[in-house]
């Protein structure tokens, strides 16, 4: 029997998931039967940038794939029910995504051991071994959800479709405020070790750090633009070509947010085995010309959709995870 106290660590483990701006959205619960219940904190949501809730589902789905790992690793399977279509509140400000059923024996997951290993590098990266890229395009080549992309061409080639892409969303004033918004650019900020992207995790120095919170929060973008500079700001093309190649994750068109996250979350472990680290480019599938040509030039399957393009290669150094409290990821039932 799960109670709280078990509960706890349990959600700790789950939430080393990624999530959309590092949003950590998933809570749990447990209900009048003992099971767990995974819900979305919709106080969290992205309503400019996720403005159909996609994103926190999947955000969301692979925390329900770090519980169902984290019970495995306690020898505990797990039976998985996705509520995300049904749109059902839980209690005023709460979505109820997923609930899992704890019972049965279970080994654990390989891909467990990689948890604390992956994380998000938006840095340059450190040169690969020559073998990597041939052994990801053959890992690669075995799953029928991930594309692979490599090659200085097709590196620079994606480097400048994203650099276009992020320049098209970022001319949105209300998408750059939600950014920023998540955006922990002073260690002073109460929120800077916990959740959202602080200057470590974006790679700035508390100057540059500054100056960009100043230059999207304010007119000075627009006029950045107008004087043709926004791109040069918003470029990441440079660090793009540092990267051991793309990979292209894609699923089913019909599939559930929240199943589509729990395999993302199976898919970045997966390649983490190969001492990489990833940095996704999420707006190559977030604006519909960059994804149909992404689509177009990968021969993606018609039934899939893009989910996401990261770049991957070895990081220079190991980031930690920032993270809410443990106690702050479960939720007493309602009354």
């Amino acid at each position: 029997m799960i109670d709280r106290a078990t509960l706890t660590p349990l959600a700790a483990e789950a939430n080393r998931a990624p999530s959309t701006h590092n949003t950590q959205p998933a809570r749990f619960a447990l209900d009048a039967e003992g099971r767990i219940l995974v819900l979305a904190d919709l106080s969290r949501r992205l309503a400019i940038g996720d403005p159909t809730n996609r994103d926190m589902g999947l955000s969301c789905g692979a925390a329900l794939e770090g519980l169902v790992m984290a019970l495995a690793g306690r020898g505990l399977g797990a039976a998985v029910e996705d509520f995300w279509a049904e749109d059902a509140q839980w209690r005023p400000g709460y979505r109820l995504a997923a609930r899992v059923t704890p019972g049965g024996d279970a080994a654990p997951s390989p891909l467990a051991a990689w948890t604390e290993k992956r994380f998000t590098w938006r840095g340059a990266f450190s040169p690969a071994p020559p073998e990597t890229p041939a052994s990801l395009e053959g890992w690669a080549g075995r799953r029928d959800d991930v594309a692979f992309a490599g090659g200085k061409d097709t590196l620079a080639f994606i480097a400048a479709l994203n650099d276009e892409a992020s320049l098209t969303v970022m001319r949105g004033r209300p998408f750059r405020d939600e950014l920023v918004l998540w955006m922990r650019l002073s260690p002073r900020h109460p929120a800077y070790a916990l959740d959202g992207l602080n200057l470590e995790a974006l790679r700035m120095g508390r100057l540059e750090g500054a100056v960009a919170g100043t230059v999207l929060a304010s007119p000075l973008f627009a006029l950045a633009d107008r004087l043709g500079l926004a791109r040069t700001l918003v470029s990441e093309a440079g660090r793009t070509m540092t990267a051991a190649a793309c990979l292209l994750f894609h699923r089913p068109q019909d599939e559930s947010p929240v199943a589509t996250g729990r395999a993302f979350y199976r898919f970045w472990l997966d390649f983490t085995r190969f001492g990489l680290a990833g940095w996704p480019m999420a707006v190559l599938a977030d604006v519909p010309e960059a994804a149909e040509t992404l689509r177009r030039r990968f021969a993606l399957p018609a039934n899939h959709r893009l989910v996401n393009v990261l770049r991957v290669g070895p990081a220079p150094v190991m980031l930690p995870k920032y993270r809410l409290p443990a106690g702050e990821l479960v939720l007493d039932q309602p009354p």
